[in-house]
C-alpha cells in the first residue's frame, strides 16, 4: 500500500579561565506582543495571538499544506525560517502547488518573501508533480547549502519517492538531478514500503540523520518511525529497526505518525509528534487524517522512547488536523510551532512546553488553565 509528514565558548585575554555563555532564561511573555494561556491539565501554554502565520495574504497560496521550520543563531540571536507548500484552490484531489518561504526575528511575526513562491511545481511527468509533503530542512555548513527532503507523488503514473532539493540561501531551490533520491516503494527488512520523511538533522560524523515513516510487512498499514541516514546528498538509507511504534489497534495514533520534532530539557529528551488514527482516500493514494499532538520522552541512560499515552489537547478541531510540529529549547522551556486548522485553513500556532512554570502554578494554586 502506498502512502501519502552550543554552548558558546569565549576566550579571555588571559588563559587562566574561560567563560561559558548560556541561553538567557527570558520569560516569552515579557518580549512577545501577547501572553500565553495554559492548556488545561498540562504543562503546555498557548500563545494568545495564534495563529502566528497564515498564507491568506498571498494570492497564489489560498490554502497551506506541509510546513517545516529551521532556527539559525545570527550573532547570538535566533532567526526563524519557515517553508511551506500552498495551493490556489482545494477543489481538486491534487491541486497545483508551489513552495513559499517566510522568516521571523522572534518566532511570532512571520513575513512571506516578496519573491514567493520560491519553488514551483515540476514538469508533469516528474514523480512529485501532484504532491509534495513531509518537508524537512537542515542547513549544512560544510556544503554551505540548505538541504530539503520531502515526499513526492505523481498520481497519474504512480510516482512515489523521497525527493531532495538544495538552496544556497533558502530562497532559490534546485531539485536534485537524481530525484527521487530514494524509492519509497523499496522494502527494507520487515518494512514493506515507506510513507514520508519525519525529521532531518546533521549527522555527528558528517552526512545527515533523521526519521522516516514506514509500514511493516503484515502489519496494520501504520506509518511508524524508523531512523534515516545519509552519507551524502544522493545516498539515503532507512534503518529496518523501529524507533517508535504506532499505538495499539483502537488507540488514537494507531495509524502512525505524520511528523515529529525532538528537543531536550535537562537530562530528558522529548519527541513531539503528529499522530493519526484514520486514512482517507485521495486518488490512488491514502491521506493521513484525524491528527493530534503526542509526546514521547527518553530519560538519561535510556535508549527507547516512552510515549505518554493520550494526546495533548492543543488541537483546534474535534476531528484533529495537527499536521506538523517544530520544537526548539531555550533555557528551561521548549518552544513549539504547531500547524493546525484555524477557521478552516491550515496555519501555524505558537506554544510553550514549560514544566517549571506549571509546577509553580500547581504548588501555589495559580492559573490552572483555560
Amino acid at each position: 500500500m502506498r502512502h501519502l509528514v552550543p554552548t558558546l565558548l569565549l576566550a579571555a585575554c588571559a588563559n587562566d579561565y574561560k567563560l561559558t555563555g548560556e541561553a538567557v532564561n527570558v520569560n516569552p511573555e515579557d518580549v512577545t506582543e501577547c501572553g500565553f494561556t495554559r492548556v488545561e491539565a498540562t504543562a503546555f501554554y498557548r500563545y494568545d495571538c495564534n495563529p502566528v502565520f497564515t498564507t491568506t495574504d498571498e494570492d497564489w497560496a489560498k490554502s497551506m499544506g506541509s510546513t517545516t521550520f529551521h532556527v539559525t543563531e545570527v550573532v547570538g540571536h535566533p532567526f526563524y525560517q519557515l517553508w511551506y507548500t500552498a495551493y490556489e484552490n482545494t477543489t481538486d484531489d491534487w491541486p497545483p502547488y508551489n513552495v513559499g518561504y517566510a522568516a521571523s526575528p522572534d518566532g511570532t511575526n512571520f513575513t512571506p518573501h516578496p519573491r514567493n513562491p520560491v519553488m514551483g511545481q515540476p514538469e508533469k511527468g516528474e514523480f512529485d508533480y501532484d504532491y509534495m509533503s513531509g518537508l524537512q530542512v537542515v542547513w549544512d555548513p560544510n556544503e554551505e547549502l540548505y538541504v530539503m527532503i520531502y515526499q513526492g507523488i505523481n498520481d497519474s503514473n504512480g510516482g512515489y519517492g523521497m525527493g531532495l532539493a538544495t538552496s544556497p540561501d533558502g530562497i532559490k531551490w534546485t531539485r536534485h538531478a537524481k530525484n527521487p533520491v530514494y524509492d519509497l516503494h523499496e522494502a527494507v527488512g520487515s518494512v514493506q514500503n515507506w510513507c514520508w520523511p519525519l525529521g532531518l538533522d546533521l549527522g555527528e560524523q558528517g552526512g545527515y540523520t533523521g526519521y522516516i515513516a514506514g509500514s511493516e510487512r503484515g502489519g496494520n498499514n501504520a506509518c511508524e518511525a524508523y531512523r534515516l541516514n545519509a552519507s551524502s546528498l544522493g545516498d539515503w538509507q532507512p534503518s529496518e529497526k523501529k524507533a517508535l511504534a504506532a499505538g495499539e489497534n483502537g488507540e488514537w495514533d494507531d495509524c502512525g505518525f505524520a511528523g515529529l520534532a525532538i528537543a531536550g530539557l535537562g537530562d530528558t529528551r522529548y519527541l513531539f509528534y503528529s499522530g493519526f488514527g484514520y486514512w482517507t482516500r485521495s486518488g490512488n493514494y491514502q491521506v493521513a487524517t484525524n491528527l493530534y499532538l503526542g509526546v514521547a520522552e527518553m530519560g538519561p541512560g535510556e535508549d527507547e522512547w516512552q510515549k505518554w499515552g493520550d494526546y495533548v489537547p492543543v488541537h483546534n478541531t474535534d476531528d484533529g488536523r495537527v499536521s506538523a510540529v517544530a520544537a526548539r529549547t531555550v533555557a528551561t522551556r521548549i518552544h513549539l510551532w504547531i500547524t493546525d486548522d484555524y477557521d478552516g485553513q491550515q496555519a501555524v500556532g505558537y506554544f510553550l512546553y514549560d514544566p517549571d512554570r506549571a509546577a509553580e502554578e500547581d504548588a501555589g494554586g495559580g492559573d490552572s488553565g483555560e
